[in-house]
């Protein structure tokens, strides 16, 4: 018979994976605020929107999935030179397993973005909202199967019940700092760009309650950052970047880089036509994956997919399948004089 324990073993498995239900995306430049609430606003445009979808271990009966959608703007661009406001809202759920232990979140999120001179540029930003973990209350036990196949009526033997939780507060804070400078010529872009930020999630520690297990929350600590290296007098860019969690005993690295090629310029004076660009990557899960990206850029829009390919002892069971990952983002260009817009960079 199926035992409780083997539930607590899933939500072991599904903590691998994403640091006990938390997000986990292998796209981290393509996730807005999601990962450090300091990110708000910090645009190269008037909005963003963004939407993002993983489904882990396809080759098994019941992969795990994850989705989400952020928008967030910057607000008083006009009121204060040296300093605006940014505001966002974000949503994702995360699903695991034969159990469908998940989490579903709705944050706000808001920041205050610093001009410290030309060229820098600090955002610290707070997030809070609500989060509510779940599980299926129908699952079927080894011991409902009468050697025809399933029967409901049998008594699975479990005790407890197996329902959602209450909807609990969640709150995140994060600081981000941003330097970059440019030259533009009509071929080439020569941008260089760095950023780095840190943040820390699940201030409130919050407890997670599905039947006889009630534990807190672990908070979780994330460091990240990305280079943007436009290569002089040429259409090409390196973008190298990193990311860095710790959650309880848990702990993750994923590290590589982009390389990015523009593919067609922007009108300098008409604006009509928008630049695009495409860019292919290789990153380093440390001790689980490789995940080869490829992201293009067109139209203010960006289109990411990348694949977790598992090297890890999980390669075996799960035949070396690991994430597919999709990412679509709309960036709203700020608007310039005589109402032309500049394409944002996606980086």
């Amino acid at each position: 018979m199926m035992k409780k324990s083997s539930i607590f073993l899933a939500m072991l498995c599904s903590a691998i994976i994403g640091f006990g239900q938390d997000i986990h995306f292998s796209q981290f430049m393509n996730s807005s605020f999601l990962y450090n609430p300091g990110q708000t606003g910090l645009i190269n445009g008037d909005h963003r929107a963004l939407l993002n979808y993983r489904t882990q271990w396809s080759s098994i009966a019941s992969p795990y999935k994850t989705y989400s959608f952020t928008y967030d703007t910057r607000v008083f661009k006009k009121e204060m030179n040296k300093a605006q406001m940014g505001l966002g809202i974000g949503f994702y759920k995360d699903v695991a397993g034969d159990t469908e232990f998940g989490t579903t979140s709705i944050t706000l999120a808001t920041s205050a973005l610093l001009k410290l001179d030309d060229i820098n540029r600090l955002s610290v930003g707070l997030q809070g909202g609500v989060m509510q973990n779940s599980i299926n209350s129908n699952m079927r036990w080894v011991n409902q199967y009468d050697g025809n196949g399933y029967d409901a009526t049998i008594n699975s033997g479990e005790t407890g019940a197996f329902n959602s939780t209450p909807f609990v507060g969640d709150f995140n804070a994060g600081i981000v700092w941003n330097y970059g400078t440019s030259e533009s010529t009509i071929t080439s872009n020569d941008l260089f760009s760095m950023q780095a930020g840190l943040a820390v999630s699940h201030i409130s520690r919050q407890r997670i309650k599905i039947t006889d297990f009630d534990e807190k929350l672990y908070n979780r600590f994330t460091l990240h950052g990305k280079t943007f290296i436009g290569l002089k007098n040429s259409p090409y860019a390196v973008v190298p970047g990193f990311l860095w969690e710790k959650q309880g005993p848990s702990s993750e690295l994923l590290f590589g880089s982009y390389f990015r090629s523009k593919l067609k310029n922007e009108s300098r004076y008409t604006g009509i036509f928008k630049e695009s660009a495409l860019a292919f990557g290789i990153f380093y899960r440390f001790g689980d994956a490789f995940v080869p990206k490829l992201s293009l850029e067109m139209m203010n829009f960006n289109l990411g997919v990348s694949y977790d390919y598992t090297v890890s002892g999980l390669g075996g069971p799960t035949g070396g399948n690991g994430g597919l990952e999709v990412s679509l983002q709309y960036i709203v260009p700020v608007e310039m004089r005589y109402g032309k817009g500049t394409t944002p960079k996606m980086y």
